[in-house]
């Protein structure tokens, strides 16, 4: 058996701080390495577990091992997830409840990391309404390890146990190995483990910086067979010397650490960003066993406390940090505090009890601990739920300038505004507020047109007479899907010589450049514009996405400059405005609150008022001038959805985003009158 290692403890607390600091504040910007700290410690662990029931047993128990997991880990699992669940369902009667028990399923049955995969989810991404579920996905990982890693060692020494008493003619069922077949195992264990870290390295290299390569077990899998390398290499081995091990434990630190404060997102994760972590980490667990330790850096009273809650701490953070970005936003710093008091409350209320308990434990012990873990479960959720009908929304004030109204006699803009205004004023949600939007018919409404693969046809996309004089084509992103529901009513009610084709591509920007991992972009939109030269349309209308989803370039590098999205939308519009006579830009809606997040029953409208961006105000000024050099009529659209610089959540009692940027189809409907004026006040779509 192995003393408890202070070293590795201090390990955990390096990395539960770093990616802690990284979700909370955004700092340091490689904090999200320290889950790959962790994946290399959970297979130096395990697997040295392992070899010591080997050692002492001479097979592995594959039961008696994922029972003891299913109580270390279960027990405070099951509480994080009945409270976050019961709170997030409650609290945010906006938010769809799949959207909380499906990553809730999939992450009891250990395969969140692969729900996420198939969601698109991208882990960096500041603009969707996070999972409180979100970072379960490596707790996947891991689990998955601990099923397939004790399988495999159980394989190889069955099979060599049969290969040697077959040499010696005789049966091969005795729990202990012959001499040598010790020796034998670790090698091939060794080979296995050589294989595997090669073939995820490659894995990793061909999946790319996608949501695949960042969550998949396959890309992750290297990791945690670098920790396990470790266990075995020690294996037999005596304990290095301070002389070596001290050294060795402070250049792992350093790569740690220093890798933590410089290597981002855009650097390549978990291939070839995490290497200097990973292997940092790998050197504190090999010098980490002389008689030095971890230095006082790892081994200090603070790093002992930290370790020993980690797992909690992981497990609370997260939707504690979501919780308290949807209810207090301007204090996110509060789910520090509020994550160490659950985590030290489930530590030693719920895990240290299951850990140490005895194998004969009764019924009466078993109720104790049920009885304990409905009493957390009761107490987080009170708290959560009191601190959503007591802390107040922060105010937004207006803007130090009014809007100009637009120019014209504009009644149906003017009405539009008029309810914003309402909108803003309101002290309390509307009772009939319609429930993300009017859903829509995927068959025969405009929007899913932009989904990319969809199987719908350019026919089921184009909406209005087919013998229309008049042609019309939509292009963009998901926003210019966005605003298909308003043009579809607009020309219905007021250009009925006119028919709209859709052509949006669905996170795909307007623009020459990538700016979607794993999706040709630039490619797709010059399909677009190659379709547009066959169509000949008397008008095209663009519309992409300002603020509230960041420009990511597709291959890392992190986020367009303005500059650069400025050229490329400028190349593209170039290249459209050659082939037709009118180019109709829709400036996007400015970004406002996800009511999935700030829609609180206990709480009141004034949560969900936003004030409308610099980022919006700067890519408009880009907008103006792409649209002034290239003859471009711009279309201002801010003033359906804002008011003195100011966008609430709800317009005429019903929501008027299903997220953060997307108009609801009810909601772009009802603006379609109030678009048509702004569109004919630009200059119309007529030569």
């Amino acid at each position: 058996m192995h003393t408890k290692r202070r070293d590795i403890q201090g390990l955990r607390a390096l990395a539960i701080t770093a990616v802690v600091l990284e979700h909370v504040f955004g700092s340091p910007v490689g904090g999200f390495l320290g889950v790959d700290v962790f994946f290399v410690v959970s297979g130096f662990l395990i697997t040295r577990s392992l070899l010591d029931m080997v050692s002492r047993t001479g097979r592995v128990d594959l039961r008696a091992f994922w029972t003891r997991r299913a109580l270390r880990l279960a027990p405070a699992f099951v509480v994080v997830a009945a409270t976050t669940a019961t709170v997030f369902v409650v609290c945010f009667p906006s938010a769809d409840p799949r959207s909380v028990l499906e990553p809730l399923a999939a992450a009891s049955v250990s395969m969140s990391n692969w729900w996420f995969v198939h969601e698109g989810t991208d882990y960096f991404g500041a603009h969707a309404a996070v999972s409180p579920f979100l970072h379960t996905w490596s707790l996947a990982v891991e689990e998955q390890f601990y099923v397939v890693w004790p399988a495999l060692i159980a394989l190889t020494l069955w099979l060599l146990r049969r290969r040697s008493a077959a040499g010696r003619g005789a049966g091969w069922s005795e729990p202990v190995p012959p001499r040598g077949t010790e020796r034998r195992a670790r090698l091939g264990m060794l080979v296995v483990l050589g294989l595997v870290v090669c073939a995820s390295i490659a894995a990793a290299g061909l999946a790319g910086t996608g949501d695949a390569g960042y969550f998949s077990t396959v890309t992750r899998a290297w990791e945690l067979a670098m920790g396990a390398v470790v266990a075995v290499g020690l294996v037999g081995t005596a304990r290095p010397s301070s002389r070596i091990g001290l050294p060795v434990t402070v250049l792992g630190i350093v790569l740690i650490v220093t890798s933590v404060v410089l290597v981002g997102s855009d650097a390549g994760v978990p291939f070839p960003g995490a290497v200097p972590a990973v292997l940092g980490t790998a050197m504190v667990l090999v010098g980490g066993g002389s008689p030095a330790g971890g230095t006082i850096v790892l081994e200090n009273p603070v790093s002992d406390w930290l370790g020993g809650i980690s797992y909690s701490l992981y497990l609370w953070h997260f939707p504690v940090l979501v919780f308290v970005g949807a209810v207090a936003p301007d204090a996110t710093w509060t789910a520090v505090p509020v994550a160490l008091a659950a985590a030290q409350l489930s530590t030693y209320a719920i895990e240290r009890p299951f850990l140490t308990r005895d194998r004969s434990s009764s019924g009466a012990w078993w109720v104790r601990r049920i009885r304990t873990g409905t009493t957390v479960l009761v107490v987080c959720t009170t708290a959560a739920l009191t601190a959503a009908a007591v802390v107040p929304a922060t105010p937004v004030p207006s803007a130090a300038v009014a809007d100009a109204p637009p120019n014209g006699a504009l009644p149906h803009v003017a009405a539009d505004r008029g309810e914003l205004a309402e909108a803003l004023r309101a002290d309390s949600w509307s009772t009939a507020l319609t429930h993300r939007g009017t859903p829509t018919d995927s068959a025969t409404a405009p929007r899913p047109c932009g989904v990319i693969g969809t199987s719908r046809t350019e026919e089921s996309c184009t909406f209005g007479p087919t013998d229309a004089p008049h042609t019309a084509v939509l292009v963009g992103d998901s926003v210019a899907g966005a605003w298909s529901e308003a043009l579809v009513e607009w020309m219905r009610t007021d250009r009925p010589g006119w028919r709209l084709v859709v052509l949006a591509r669905n996170g795909c920007p307007f623009i020459t450049t990538d700016v979607q991992p794993g999706v040709p972009c630039a490619e797709l939109q010059q399909g677009v514009v190659d379709r547009i030269d066959e169509l000949s349309p008397d008008a095209v209308i663009v519309a992409t996405r300002f603020d509230g989803i960041p420009f990511e370039r597709a291959y890392g590098g992190g986020t367009l400059t303005p500059t650069e999205f400025e050229h490329a939308s400028a190349a593209m519009i170039d290249r459209v405005a050659a082939r037709t006579p009118v180019v109709v830009q829709l400036a996007a809606p400015p970004a406002g609150a996800d009511p999935s997040r700030c829609h609180l029953r206990f709480g009141t409208p004034r949560s969900c008022i936003r004030p409308v961006s610099d980022e919006w105000r700067s890519r408009m000024a880009s907008t103006e001038r792409v649209a002034t050099a290239h003859g471009v009529r711009l279309v201002d659209t801010s003033p359906l959805v804002a008011v003195d610089g100011r966008t609430p959540a709800t317009i005429g009692g019903e929501l008027l985003r299903i997220d953060g940027v997307h108009l609801t189809p009810s909601a772009s409907t009802a603006a379609g009158p109030a678009l048509g004026e702004l569109i004919t006040a630009a200059g119309g779509l007529e030569r």
